[in-house]
């Protein structure tokens, strides 16, 4: 983008103007972005219709002014990376999160890809026990959590920073908890802020409840990560709907012997409803449950890190499936380039939307009011369908079907209200989208 034009687009941005007009286009950012995101405001001059390639061109200046940002509002909360002081790197931090408290360590192994550091968030087995004499007083969790440190140090070998959280509360335990869920968004969206971490290689992983709780998170938040592992471990389909792991990977390691709680049964029965899916849909639900002979519990815990670190996120899949369903009793409103603005009244909501070459095609059902009687047609709602050049050509209308019926095509504007605003809600650059589309769904 010519330097002229980003000073024009920036001309506007508040009282300061005359001051500010003076400053490269990437300072004027910087500024706005440095600000709380309550006491920003609207970017004037921000519905200025932007080219491909002027929207292209600004992602990155984006990012780095969000980066930027967030430094001079002093949010770089994580320790130092030092991986040749592995004593000192194995000193707890602690995040809290509103009343609850949880240690971590932020290690570092190997060297730094051109792309940015492999994330690998590892979760601790154990689980919860409702007569510990405090939240992190359960001798299990902490010797389960001590042993997620020896395995970084002798068994898990791919390069990358690797994230060990404790159990924040052991008389609770369940690591997809709603203030884990938040503790985990945190601790990645700051890796990605602050310590050069690839947003498109964040895996997570786990043993025993730790596992259990990376099955969970693969079916339910699926589009933070490009690939989850539950060793020793599996997940009903209920609590982890496969449906919604068509974008991501997902490796389960179960001992042929591990019967207790029917995990080999439950480990089975994910795979082989993933292989239904993937049978009907052969460019999704990459996955391996991987049996190992003659275990039980205990396995071999070496082969899932380098099976996640092979996979890279698509952030912009050409097909998104999504059951909206409560996790814990968090209810996420966006999905890959999919949003909802509200929580909708009746869930599960059952979303699929398909985008290949500008032919949009989206169902919404949820369960009929007769037992027995399916699926029907979702009766309102707004869904946004977030859009850049990379999933559709912005410069040419997008065709629309709704539940089978067609609506009317339309012509959308690449906006930098659009990527700021949608950069802002996700800290993630994978996506900064450029356009969007909201849909009323009471019109299908």
């Amino acid at each position: 983008m010519q330097t002229r034009k980003l000073f024009e687009l920036f001309l506007a941005l508040g009282p300061t103007s005359a001051v500010v007009a003076q400053e490269p286009p990437a300072a004027v950012l910087e500024a706005w972005f440095a600000k709380p995101p309550t006491e920003r405001g609207a970017l004037p001059n921000a519905e200025m219709p932007l080219s491909r390639r002027d929207a292209e061109a600004l992602v990155p200046q984006l990012w780095a002014a969000c980066r930027a940002g967030a430094a001079q509002r002093a949010e770089d909360t994580l320790p130092a990376l030092q991986p040749d002081e592995l004593e000192k790197a194995l000193e707890p931090t602690v995040l809290q999160i509103g009343a609850h408290a949880m240690p971590y360590v932020l290690l570092c192994k190997g060297e730094k890809p051109p792309g940015g550091w492999p994330l690998f968030l590892c979760l601790h087995g154990g689980g919860g026990n409702a007569e510990a004499k405090g939240p992190h007083a359960w001798e299990v969790n902490s010797r389960e959590w001590q042993a997620q440190k020896i395995l970084f140090q002798r068994v898990y070998q791919p390069a990358g920073l690797y994230l060990i959280p404790r159990m924040a509360d052991d008389r609770q335990g369940r690591w997809y908890f709603d203030h884990n869920q938040q503790a985990f968004e945190e601790l990645i969206t700051k890796c990605l802020l602050f310590r050069e971490v690839d947003a498109n290689r964040v895996y997570l992983m786990g043993i025993s409840e730790g596992g259990y709780g990376a099955i969970r998170f693969a079916g339910n938040r699926p589009d933070r990560f490009a690939a989850t592992g539950g060793m020793a471990a599996a997940e009903p389909l209920g609590t982890s709907p496969p449906e919604n792991m068509r974008n991501l990977g997902l490796r389960i390691d179960i001992g042929e012997r591990d019967t207790l709680f029917d995990r080999i049964g439950l480990a089975r029965r994910m795979g082989e409803r993933l292989a239904e899916l993937r049978a009907a849909d052969p460019q999704g639900y990459d996955f391996v449950v991987n049996v190992q002979a003659g275990r039980g519990h205990g396995i071999d815990y070496s082969q899932t890190p380098p099976w996640l670190a092979a996979r890279v996120r698509n952030p912009r899949p050409t097909r998104v499936v999504w059951t909206v369903q409560p996790f814990h009793t968090t209810v996420e409103l966006q999905r890959y380039w999919l949003a909802l603005d509200e929580r909708p009244a009746s869930m599960p909501l059952y979303l699929s939307a398909t985008l290949r070459e500008n032919q949009l095609h989206v169902t919404v059902e949820v369960e009929a009011n007769e037992p027995g009687a399916g699926r029907v047609a979702a009766a309102g709602g707004t869904l946004r369908i977030r859009l850049d050049d990379r999933l559709a050509d912005l410069d040419a209308p997008i065709e629309i079907t709704v539940n089978g019926r067609e609506r009317s095509a339309v012509q959308v504007v690449r906006r930098l209200e659009v990527m700021a605003r949608t950069l802002t809600e996700r800290l993630d650059p994978s996506y900064c989208f450029a356009a969007e589309i909201a849909l009323d769904l009471a019109g299908s």
